[in-house]
């Protein structure tokens, strides 16, 4: 038997089909019955029934029968996703059919003669290889010179398409026989001749589309923006310089001269004291969103006293996700830009992390001062009360998404995101001293903030 053919989900009919499961059932991705539906899952659903002849496949794969038997949606979702198919399929059959993408059919088994449940995809959300080569359906940007084909995805969100709206005007915009709105985001675009120029972004506030806000585009580089990319291929963003993500150093350590071993001198009254450089061994790369991994309910986590203020705005927009686990719940918010997000998050809570530890064995057991800098400049001034070894590896050294909210701890995050990001130039460098009141001494040469003792 030759393997099934699975044509492609065109970006418009994708976009499309996600917009509908978004207005008629819940705004992807969501939670139901322990079962995360996305856009994934959605596509490659609508996938599965579209290369059968038919359109239609049994719910469940017949067992028990002396033939093989043909696969059903909870085996091609299995194979294709590697995800319990017998959990998933249905939860999105019922997802697909509430949107009215497919419907529940009985099918007849030729071989038992008894009939199973099934489901087909309704006809007006099917394709074949042709349709899915056509100009219309095609993003711009990939030899299509169709100047309306950048409607399959919108620039600004990236979810929704661009309807055509026709018979009404914008206010204070110069009368135009039409102008392009977003169906998720209701950004709005005007034509300008044979460009488009966005005027109007309802719900995002995303300070990269801010910059973009009444730029005169042609489709094609609109195209290219909704991508991610300008014409061509090119970045649409030069990678920022990266900066560690905290205010100012403290400015009160003065004087400070790094030695030829890589030590840096540090003037401590009639005497100059040493901090020597330790060895970080990174495992991984930069991890971000953390915070999506937090396991706790919205609802616990709104009765913490540092949340108080939130709950009034959860209760009024959100009420129906407080079951949702809190971290599902950030990553929904961030993945739909809106911003209310942040205010569960300490001021570094949505940085970048990494994980490492102290290289050298001989110094991890050491009390001392510990001193966070990047290049000359010192960030954090430590008294290291157990070990050094204690302060790295189990403080500093990684991040879990309790952390990274309001009731977190901001220092750890912040020197963590510090060392990660800013890998060549920032280190941590220590002062072996075991007396306490010597190591107080120290620290108080900082009289900036010292964010903990």
């Amino acid at each position: 038997m030759s393997a099934t053919q699975f044509f492609p989900l065109s970006p418009e009919m994708f976009a499309l089909a996600c917009e509908t499961v978004s207005r008629r059932v819940s705004r992807l991705p969501f939670l139901r019955s322990g079962v995360m539906v996305t856009g994934e899952l959605l596509g490659v659903a609508m996938e599965c029934l579209n290369a059968e002849f038919n359109k239609t496949l049994t719910l469940r794969t017949p067992s028990n029968t002396a033939e093989k038997p043909q696969d059903g949606l909870d085996r091609c979702i299995e194979e294709r996703l590697k995800i319990p198919g017998k959990t998933a399929v249905p939860v999105i059959a019922d997802v697909l059919c509430t949107a009215g993408i497919a419907e529940t059919v009985e099918i007849s088994d030729r071989f038992s003669h008894r009939t199973q449940n099934g489901i087909r995809l309704m006809s007006p959300w099917t394709w074949h290889a042709a349709s899915a080569m056509t100009p219309l359906v095609r993003l711009q940007g990939s030899g299509n010179d169709d100047p309306l084909s950048w409607m399959s995805m919108c620039p600004v969100c990236r979810t929704g398409i661009l309807n055509r709206v026709v018979g009404k005007q914008l206010f204070g915009i110069p009368h135009t026989d039409f102008y392009m709105e977003c169906t998720h985001c209701g950004a709005k675009y005007i034509p300008v001749g044979t460009q488009f120029r966005l005027v109007s972004i309802a719900h995002v506030r995303d300070p990269l589309w801010r910059k973009n806000l009444d730029q005169t585009f042609s489709a094609e580089t609109w195209s290219a923006i909704a991508q991610g990319t300008r014409p061509g291929g090119n970045p649409l963003v030069k990678a920022p310089s990266i900066k560690p993500p905290t205010p100012n150093p403290i400015s009160s350590v003065r004087g400070i001269a790094r030695m030829k071993d890589g030590s840096l001198s540090v003037p401590s009254g009639e005497k100059t004291l040493y901090f020597k450089p330790v060895t970080l061994n990174f495992s991984g790369g930069l991890k971000e969103n953390i915070f999506t991994r937090a396991q706790t309910p919205l609802q616990e986590i709104l009765k913490n006293p540092a949340f108080s203020h939130l709950v009034s705005p959860v209760n009024a927009r959100y009420s129906r996700c407080l079951p949702l686990k809190s971290g599902i719940f950030l990553g929904q918010l961030k993945e739909r830009h809106d911003p209310f997000y942040r205010e569960f998050l300490h001021d570094y809570g949505d940085e970048k992390f990494g994980s490492f530890r102290l290289a050298e064995a001989d110094v991890a057991e050491k009390r001392g001062v510990l001193m966070v800098a990047v290049n000359l400049s010192v960030f954090a001034v430590v008294n290291c009360k157990d070990s050094f070894g204690a302060e790295i590896n189990n403080f500093f050294g990684r991040i879990s998404p309790e952390d990274c909210f309001l009731n977190g701890e901001s220092t750890r995050c912040r020197i963590n995101a510090l060392l990660s990001i800013n890998r060549k130039d920032a280190g941590i460098y220590i002062h072996k001293n075991e007396h306490d009141d010597e190591r107080q001494r120290i620290i108080e040469l900082a009289k900036g903030d010292i964010p903990r003792d």
